[in-house]
């Protein structure tokens, strides 16, 4: 299934929503079922968002509205709602406004204290909502997109809303969404926007005593696990690994699979023992990314946040990553691969002669092409070594600054190697052509054709004692063309040139980047950028609408028939120490690579074709 932006999917069915409303529910929309005392009690209120929380039932009655990253904005007079606004120009901030889950505050403190008043102002300011969202015509293209966006969240708090209160409107309103939901055409796949859509329609089904829409919600949900529509890859699969191809989505994910889970059962369906595995195997998944400082990486789509933040992380392995080793159980295995296109691994987990926080940590991409929050970054490297994040992805905007968002998914942003003046293919996937776990010393290796008209090759050797990443990059094209491998740094590094070299510094840590000459390869320059807008490097963005500059290593060179060739050492040491440095070419071309650490050696070979081997 091809990569779907957040509101692409709603925009030309908004229109049916609504005037299924504003028409009582007529034409397309269900017939009304009369909702039994027990029909209510088994619709599940599957939360707000967090949006209860930043919304107090006192901050609605003021007529304000906030999101967790966005000030208060006064929108309503009473329940007198202007649905137009848009004070941030954001997306996002509409699809949470229209999705209704700020009347969670409302609604809890019912629950806490039996107010009737502030369930009357819930029921007001959604009565508002749908009186006043008819004629789709007059709005403006992001609030229709927004309309459609938020139908499940909005239908999620219609739910909650009748565990508490009854009347006709309410139902002809849940069955218009549910039903408007259960339509082939609005359902968005198996991703996290699929399954809110499918468990919202269950519950939505359950609570107003329609069977045949809980049965589809609960279909769906099987399916985009066991059987995913369309050739996508399942939203978990049997290694247990998300198809979001985002860190930040894989927790989301762990979080609503959960509670989908509880829905099906108190929906009176059943959970197959194969999902649960799956979602028991998704914590192993997380784990690895998850670096030895207890942070989890920016892959994809996400931002920076801490493992120790997860709801939940069970007694396995994810508790053992979010705590540091200090509770849970680590994953049996060092290192492995993941066949939706993840290959991760570190030094140790804790367990022998170094500490959790004093082990390495690395990952690669590759596998299928970009997907629902993915980003291109195929052959881009993480890696973290002494205490610090050394090689980063530059991380993600959030969904309104489009031109920034392009930018930090694009193949520039990433620890990858670039080919210039030729198109790259956005639907390419990249193989994995060989891996060997060996400790002290793991290697792999891609192929792809991203860019077009070439081939292009990554080999690696992730080593520890000493903690050191070696990259062999290699580009092969009819015509001579320019390549560039790329390194991004944490925003806490400096770093300078140093010949063709680079040396980045924070703190006590010291990063060689140490460019190794091969033959029939036209070395270009050593490139530091730090913020440039013109064009774009040298970013970080940890939060939405947040970005840092950060430096970027570049290394350069040209070549097609022969091949353009980078290999590449990255030694990050303490102090001012540098590794010394000896090579030597063996007969049959062979680059044979002495590095002298501070208390480690560290001996490697780089074969013409692209193998790389660590020697005792």
């Amino acid at each position: 299934m091809a990569h779907r932006s957040w509101g692409g999917a709603r925009g030309a069915g908004c229109a049916a929503l609504l005037l299924s409303l504003s028409c009582g529910c007529h034409g397309a929309a269900p017939p009304v079922v009369p909702v039994t005392a027990r029909a209510a009690v088994r619709g599940v209120c599957l939360g707000y968002n967090g949006l209860d929380r930043v919304n107090p039932a006192a901050r609605v009655r003021s007529g304000r509205f906030a999101t967790p990253r966005a000030a208060p904005v006064r929108v309503a007079a009473g329940t007198d709602v202007d649905w137009g606004r848009d004070p941030y120009g954001d997306r996002s901030w509409q699809l949470w406004f229209h999705s209704l889950e700020w009347l969670g505050g409302l609604i809890r403190e019912y629950e806490r204290t039996g107010d009737r008043a502030a369930l009357r102002t819930a029921a007001g300011i959604a009565q508002d909502w749908l009186a006043d969202n008819t004629r789709p015509e007059r709005f403006s293209e992001h609030r229709r997109e927004a309309i459609g966006e938020a139908a499940k969240f909005r239908l999620a708090t219609l739910v909650c809303l009748r565990r508490h209160l009854g009347g006709r409107w309410l139902d002809q309103a849940i069955a218009a969404h549910a039903q408007w939901l259960a339509r082939p055409e609005h359902y968005s796949g198996p991703w996290n926007h699929g399954a809110d859509e499918s468990m919202t329609l269950m519950t939505a089904g359950c609570g107003i005593g329609r069977a045949d829409l809980a049965g589809l919600g609960h279909r769906r949900l099987l399916d985009a696990i066991l059987a995913p529509p369309g050739g996508a890859r399942p939203a978990i699969d049997d290694e247990g690994a998300g198809n979001e191809q985002s860190t930040h989505y894989a927790v989301y994910d762990r979080n609503r699979w959960r509670l989908a889970f509880r829905v099906m059962r108190e929906c009176g369906r059943t959970v197959p023992a194969e999902l649960v595995r799956r979602h028991r195997l998704l914590d192993e998944f997380i784990a690895f990314q998850t670096t030895p400082a207890g942070d989890l990486l920016q892959i994809g789509e996400s931002y920076a946040s801490r493992a120790s933040e997860i709801d939940d992380p069970g007694t396995g392995p994810l508790r053992y990553a979010a705590t540091q080793g200090a509770k849970g159980v680590p994953p049996k295995e060092r290192a492995r691969v993941y066949r939706a296109g993840y290959v991760v691994g570190r030094s140790g987990w804790g367990r022998g002669n170094r500490s959790f926080t004093e082990e390495t940590s690395y990952t690669a991409r590759f596998g299928p092409a970009r997907y629902a929050h993915g980003q291109n970054d195929h052959m881009a490297l993480t890696f973290h070594a002494l205490g610090r994040d050394v090689l980063v992805p530059s991380g993600h905007i959030g969904y309104s600054e489009t031109t920034w968002r392009r930018w930090l998914a694009s193949p520039e942003a990433h620890n990858t190697l670039v080919v210039r003046g030729v198109p790259f293919r956005e639907n390419a996937a990249t193989a994995l052509v060989a891996h060997e776990f060996r400790r002290g010393a793991d290697t792999f290796r891609f192929s792809d054709t991203a860019f077009a008209g070439t081939t292009r090759s990554r080999s690696v050797l992730a080593a520890s004692d000493p903690d050191a990443v070696v990259v062999l990059d290699e580009v092969r094209s009819a015509a001579p063309r320019p390549v560039e491998q790329l390194w991004h740094l944490p925003t806490a590094f400096t770093a300078v040139r140093d010949g063709l070299n680079a040396i980045a510094t924070a703190g006590p840590v010291r990063v060689h980047f140490i460019r190794f000459p091969l033959p029939d390869t036209k070395s270009g320059p050593t490139r530091i950028v730090r913020g440039s807008l013109t064009p774009p490097q040298g970013w970080i963005a940890p939060a939405p609408r947040k970005r840092l500059p950060a430096p970027v290593v570049s290394f350069t060179a040209r070549g097609g028939t022969p091949p353009a060739r980078i290999l590449t050492l990255i030694a990050p040491v303490h102090g001012d120490d540098r590794p010394t440095i000896r090579t030597r070419t063996l007969p049959d071309g062979t680059l044979h690579v002495e590095a002298t650490f501070p208390t480690h050696h560290l001996t490697f070979e780089a074969t013409p074709d692209g193998t790389l081997r660590r020697l005792p």
